[in-house]
């Protein structure tokens, strides 16, 4: 399973990644990447083509948010998992609208994260 962390907050990117690694039995932590910025997370979405896309709102060069739909439209070979992560949960009902299929409220609950991956049997 290939998977892209957009998540300027690098230890929490890093966390993200080994607990995924751990979680899934991920045998190569290579197809997990983390991008701090949204140019660096498009381009592994473009290099990696991942099924599941984690993506913070806040980073330096954008919101996260208004990049949802074009994440969601890139990965239309299968259906590609878009998971919105902020701690504004205000923003829930609009990551939603914008195709998100997730919204983890911050501080992340790794509980949640292992949820989502147990929900889609993936």
């Amino acid at each position: 399973m290939k998977i892209v962390i957009i998540e300027d907050e690098k230890d929490l990117g890093i966390l993200m990644r080994n607990f995924l690694v751990k979680q899934l039995n991920v045998k190569t932590p290579d197809i997990v990447k983390i991008a701090t910025t949204l140019a660096e997370g498009k381009a592994y979405i473009n290099q990696l083509n991942p099924e599941w896309v984690f993506i913070d709102n806040n980073l330096p060069d954008g919101k996260g948010i208004n990049e949802i739909e074009d994440i969601k439209k890139s990965g239309n070979e299968y259906h590609r998992k878009v998971v919105m992560m902020s701690a504004m949960t205000n923003l829930r009902e609009e990551a939603l609208k914008k195709g998100a299929d997730y919204f983890l409220d911050k501080p992340i609950s790794f509980v949640e994260v292992r949820s989502l991956f147990v929900a889609n049997n993936d």
